[in-house]
């Protein structure tokens, strides 16, 4: 009698605590705290939480964002006014070609040392082979069927960046594989590589910001389809190790982001001694990091601006010169505030500093001219914005906002952006 109520106990308090751990109102439990193997005896539909906590469309909303943000900039209007004649920035353009593979390059040399991810060989492979002719599909149609002219006027197939789409994918290959079952700062090293290869097509005059938001786009959705394709077709076969998932109805402790701004309207102050006012901000893009320990945490920046030229005529860039970049680092506060699930007002307050005056020269004739010279003065640049933040997935969030991009003697913009986070 004992023996059997002892045996009864023991049965209903692992039931229990196995109901506690996939709680239907609290789905997103850390799954490493499961015990799988036991837990598979509950059926598929757990199996299938394990590795697949997030649903198909909100895996995709912030690929999504990423591109109705790079459709909504149509910064094309850009290369109507300045006029490049050449001129790419070398070092740059040969740090962003090696970068692009780099995640992916990370992910091998796990797998090689025997470090067990997502997916075992043969299930991995056809993901990976099948993200990589996604992603150059779709860029590819893209590219040559808009045949959006280049910053260096040197092709007509600057949309979408075709090297962050290839880094972004890599990121996620990366992100599938180990980030969500290992460590989410493996994700946070493969997409920091990822956004740093798009920066640097911009630096490098290859690219204008929102090629790269769209090359970001295609990178993560395509891998994402892949992904789903390839559970369609193995099942539950080859998956060695299930999703370890914050929970979304959580705060989360650190973000990581792509963010993007777009110059609504700009006072100029860079006349007299400073040069020509004929120039304003137009686009911004950059990486944001910010640690939440509660509703308010730090936040770093590090980002750049690009120029449009508001003057009458076109103008000329000779072939050692380059679209006008500014470059700053910021430091400052983030807070969310939790509304309703999933929904948090955001705000950000950062200063920061533009480290070096800039000089460019322009020509009002592609032949000959006295050029135009312009400098850009080094200066405090501060910002301020607010705005609202949806959880889209266990590990990511969007962010959409308005404000104000303050740069000492130099302008004054009210921006619309955009961020793309990745949190935990």
């Amino acid at each position: 009698m004992n023996k059997s109520l002892l045996i009864s106990a023991v049965i209903l308090f692992t039931f229990t605590g196995i109901r506690a751990s996939i709680n239907p109102f609290k789905p997103y439990k850390p799954l490493n705290e499961i015990d799988y193997q036991l837990n598979l005896s509950l059926g598929r539909d757990t199996a299938s939480m394990a590795y697949r906590p997030d649903r198909f469309i909100e895996r995709t909303l912030l690929p999504l964002g990423l591109l109705s943000t790079s459709i909504l900039y149509n910064d094309n209007y850009l290369d109507k006014r300045i006029i490049k004649l050449g001129g790419i920035t070398q070092p740059a353009l040969q740090s962003a070609n090696i970068l692009q593979y780099s995640p992916a390059g990370i992910m091998l040399l796990l797998k090689a040392a025997g470090v067990k991810g997502r997916s075992d060989w043969p299930r991995m492979i056809t993901a990976d082979g099948a993200a990589v002719a996604i992603q150059a599909g779709i860029t590819n149609a893209l590219k040559y069927t808009l045949r959006r002219e280049r910053p260096d006027g040197r092709a007509n197939n600057s949309y979408p960046s075709g090297h962050t789409a290839t880094a972004f994918m890599c990121a996620h290959m990366l992100h599938k594989e180990y980030g969500e079952t290992m460590s989410p700062w493996i994700s946070v090293g493969g997409y920091g590589i990822a956004a740093t290869t798009g920066i640097f097509r911009v630096i490098a005059n290859r690219h204008w910001c929102s090629d790269v938001m769209a090359g970001a786009a295609v990178g993560i959705f395509s891998t994402e389809v892949a992904y789903g394709l390839t559970d369609i077709l193995f099942g539950e076969h080859g998956l060695r190790k299930p999703v370890v998932a914050p929970d979304t109805g959580e705060m989360p402790e650190w973000k990581f982001s792509l963010y993007s701004d777009y110059s609504m309207g700009a006072d100029v102050f860079t006349s007299g001694g400073y040069g020509n006012p004929d120039a304003k901000p137009a686009c911004s893009i950059g990486i944001d990091a910010s640690w939440m320990p509660w509703y308010i945490g730090p936040t770093l920046r590090a980002g750049l601006t690009q120029m449009k030229w508001t003057g009458s005529d076109d103008i000329y860039l000779a072939p050692e010169g380059s679209v006008a970049d500014v470059y700053t680092l910021a430091a400052g506060m983030d807070i969310d505030i939790p509304v309703f699930e999933r929904i948090m007002v955001n705000g950000q307050a950062l200063a920061g500093y533009s480290p070096r005056a800039n000089s460019y020269s322009f020509f009002a004739d592609p032949a000959q001219g006295n050029p135009l010279e312009w400098t850009i003065p080094a200066g405090v640049h501060c910002y301020g914005n607010l705005g609202l933040t949806v959880r889209t997935s266990s590990f990511s969030s969007v962010s959409v906002h308005g404000g104000l991009d303050y740069y000492d003697k130099v302008w004054r913009s009210f921006v619309l952006g955009a961020r793309f986070n990745f949190c935990f």
